[in-house]
């Protein structure tokens, strides 16, 4: 680190003053950022330090200036559409609506990127009595879900064999979804602990995640121990790819109408991510072209999206 000249230390411990008191940044996170102990930020804010105030002033330079940078590539970047409307999600917004309506079990299995989470966020967003609960590793034993499930709907209970009531109670009459997303991580007596939930309370139940979700339960579903679970079903959508036509929609949302461009933002759907993929390299090649130097360098081109897909890691065969 450089060491920094002629420091004007009141004009930072002003700018800390500010960030606390307008965009409440409390000063044990400012003192955390800028890698200073949290007594020894205070005491130099109230010029009371006997250490080193240089030091402090120096680091607390650093943090503003590296906000600053940080502030302006955000502001660098486009804006992606928060929601495409795309043939895929109305086909998944159909099975939520039918698991809420019935109620029923309902299971969503597709490829990464495909679009279903962030149409299981949309769905809760525009209806009422949805509950969204994304599974992790770690919750992926019985207790640990229902632990998850109860967090997310603000249920208080505590006790383990207490909490499937908890959360049926809640649930129960109010013509309520649940949507498990990353349902592949549940252990087979999870997954069975929401199909007693649904019999038990009469709640919709989606469970959402990659096509190992579906591929379990037709497999395991032939057993005992996913089979009442897997004769419960009552629609499913498994999906490998994003259509053709998910891929029109997304690129037409980023207000491309250019057929080399569209060309090509379809064989970067094809590939791993899918329509993630398309928005983060639509993204990344729309700061290059405002990079870009000379006349007319701000429009995007076919040029730019390959150069940024390359930099994302991969290529285009031509």
């Amino acid at each position: 680190m450089n060491a920094i000249t002629n420091i004007d230390h009141e004009q930072l411990r002003a700018e800390c003053r500010r960030l606390k008191d307008q965009e409440s940044i409390a000063f044990t996170a400012q003192a955390r950022d800028c890698g200073v102990a949290y007594g020894s930020f205070t005491n130099w804010l109230g010029a009371t330090y006997a250490g080193n105030n240089e030091a402090i002033a120096e680091k607390v330079t650093h943090w503003l200036a590296a906000r600053t940078e940080r502030a302006a590539a955000v502001a660098t970047l486009p804006t992606a559409p928060t929601f495409v409307a795309t043939p895929t999600s109305t086909a998944i917004m159909t099975l939520f609506t039918f698991a809420q309506s019935s109620p029923d079990i309902v299971v969503v299995a597709t490829s990464a990127g495909v679009g279903k989470s962030t149409t299981a966020e949309e769905y809760k967003r525009t209806r009422p009595n949805v509950h969204l609960i994304t599974m992790r590793p770690s919750t992926s034993g019985t207790h640990t879900m229902l632990a998850e499930i109860a967090e997310v709907m603000g249920i208080e209970e505590r006790t383990v064999n207490k909490l499937a009531r908890a959360i049926g109670r809640r649930v129960h009459g109010s013509n309520a979804l649940l949507i498990i997303d990353e349902a592949q991580h549940l252990a087979p007596a999870a997954l069975d602990e929401l199909r007693s939930i649904h019999d038990a309370w009469g709640v919709g139940i989606a469970l959402v995640g990659n096509q190992t979700v579906y591929s379990r339960l037709e497999g395991e579903g032939r057993k005992s121990s996913l089979a009442q679970l897997f004769s419960r079903v009552g629609m499913r959508l498994t999906q490998a790819r994003p259509r053709v036509e998910d891929v029109t929609a997304l690129v037409a949302a980023w207000g491309i109408d250019d057929p080399s461009m569209t060309r090509t933002l379809q064989a970067i759907a094809s590939k791993p991510g899918a329509l993630r993929a398309v928005s983060k390299t639509l993204r990344l090649a729309t700061m290059v072209a405002k990079g870009s130097e000379g006349p007319g360098g701000s429009v995007l081109t076919d040029a730019h999206i390959r150069a940024a897909w390359k930099q994302l890691g991969d290529t285009l065969s031509e």
